[in-house]
């Protein structure tokens, strides 16, 4: 039984979806069916397929074990043969949330690029939830996302901290302050990321904290749509400084601290556990971790 008709049967496994492991292995679904139909052949009925899900049968839990250690021991392999060759190349693929942008990732990626050029390097933009899948299903090598948390097959590895700052228009009464003081944040109205964020909620704890009354005036899940927001004068809002530095710069928005204890949101790299991963993904990371962290293949 070849190495990928084994890749291919955990993919499905890890990714739930016929058209998430095609991509994976640059194949069709119907490939995807073939090999699994294969397998079962040979092995007997190792998959329940569900409406919306797949499962192991007992049979299954144990053939899905052995196979995702052989392969995990045959890209180890491939990763040493790598090293030894001295060339760093291949397709690395990192997914961070939305608040994360250019201006914070931009300096990693410009010195990993100039020193690794013959890396596919790949990023997307993403949803928390979404990241956290695509790392615990191998469909991305990293994520970054705030307030990280360790999962059942995910760690976390610390990357930076952003300094939470008030952001308002350059023609609001709180303009003209350096610091924003609770009451200051009951008298405007809030523009503010979406519940569901661990940003907001972890803005919602500092501000009951601080016994702030709040005035919500809109609730919004995409960083860009609240700046725009703010840049309009609908309200002010509370947003990671990287992430306006060069809107304050150009004048179209205006920062103030927060009095009191800061709020500050720490961002981490999410990587699966237990993976084995090329030389260029441990590369990015090492980048990422200004060397403090390695991982093995």
């Amino acid at each position: 039984m070849l190495i990928q008709s084994l890749k291919i049967f955990c993919d499905l496994v890890d990714t739930q979806s016929f058209s998430k492991t095609a991509v994976l292995n640059n194949v069709t679904q119907s490939a995807v069916s073939q090999q699994i139909k294969s397998i079962e052949k040979r092995q007997g009925v190792l998959l329940e397929r569900h409406k919306r899900s797949i499962a192991l049968t007992e049979e299954g839990e144990v053939f899905y074990t052995g196979a995702r250690d052989i392969v995990r021991r045959y890209e180890e392999m491939q990763h040493r043969v790598e090293a030894l060759d001295g060339v760093i190349s291949g397709t690395v693929r990192l997914s961070a949330i939305y608040s994360v942008g250019m201006r914070e990732l931009g300096p990693y990626l410009k010195t990993y690029l100039k020193a690794y050029p013959r890396v596919n390097f790949r990023l997307a933009y993403n949803q928390t939830p979404r990241i956290y899948d695509n790392v615990g299903s191998s469909e991305i090598d990293f994520g970054i996302v705030a307030y990280p948390r360790s999962q059942r097959n995910i760690r976390t590895i610390p990357f930076t901290d952003d300094q939470m700052v008030v952001v308002c228009h350059p023609s609001n009464p709180l303009a003209n302050k350096k610091i924003a003081k609770m009451k200051d944040l009951s008298e405007h109205p809030l523009i503010l990321f979406s519940q569901e964020t661990y940003t907001r909620q972890a803005i919602d704890r500092y501000l009951r904290k601080n016994k702030v009354q709040l005035n919500i005036a809109m609730e919004l899940d995409h960083i860009d749509t609240i700046k725009d927001a703010v840049e309009v004068d609908l309200g002010i809002s509370i947003l990671p400084l990287p992430s306006v530095e060069l809107e304050c710069a150009e004048g179209n928005l205006k920062s103030l601290e927060l009095e009191g204890e800061s709020l500050v949101r720490p961002l981490g790299i999410l990587h699966k556990q237990g993976r084995s991963f090329s030389i260029a993904a441990q590369k990015l990371l090492e980048v990422l971790t200004d060397g403090k962290e390695a991982l093995g293949p």
